[in-house]
């Protein structure tokens, strides 16, 4: 018999899933209910959220690559041993490898251009970079009977990626078109 089976309630852009995580379905006397980091990762499917700009399948090598991330908590529902119990999983970091063998850390979620705050500036020309982002979330849990929060001991992270994409070079032309229009 499977214990604890959840539904995530909300996320940034209102996704739902069902997890199932099999445990027993009755506590053993006088043993607290205790949710884990790795109980939280099985209810916590999705990522926080990965935006590149400029979108598209082309990238100019040395203009920024501009990435964000959606960093709400995400409410989750599950019942452990027979008991309602809600997690909250928040956003505690987030490390965007940047398929050039670079990484960033950082606690700053980014920001949409025009307000960009993380970026990335690519040196060379490439084919199929992927952009991956993996977030690092802490929880608590709230049981029915309980209004307490109640830490989840460890960490959860959650990785995701971006479609492919190609570094480009542009490189200018100089013509005289322009002047032998005008006849000049």
């Amino acid at each position: 018999m499977c214990g604890l089976t959840g539904q995530m309630v909300a996320g940034a852009s209102g996704e739902r899933s069902v997890s199932r995580l099999c445990l027993p379905t009755r506590p053993t006397e006088g043993v607290p209910l205790v949710v884990t980091a790795s109980d939280v990762s099985t209810l916590l499917v999705g990522g926080s959220g990965l935006v590149r700009q400029p979108p598209g399948d082309q990238v100019i090598v040395t203009k920024d690559l501009i990435v964000h991330t959606d960093p709400s908590p995400r409410t989750l529902a599950t019942t452990l041993a027979g008991t309602p119990v809600t997690v909250t999983a928040t956003p505690t970091s987030y490390t965007w490898s940047w398929g050039d063998a670079t990484s960033t850390t950082t606690t700053d979620p980014g920001q949409p251009y025009p307000h960009q705050t993380v970026t990335h500036r690519y040196q060379k020309r490439d084919k199929d970079v992927i952009v991956s982002l993996t977030t690092t979330w802490s929880a608590t849990y709230t049981l029915a009977d309980d209004t307490t929060a109640h830490p989840v001991t460890g960490t959860i992270t959650t990785t995701e990626t971006s479609t492919p994409f190609n570094l480009i070079r542009l490189t200018s032309v100089l013509t005289d078109d322009a002047e032998h229009a005008q006849g000049h």
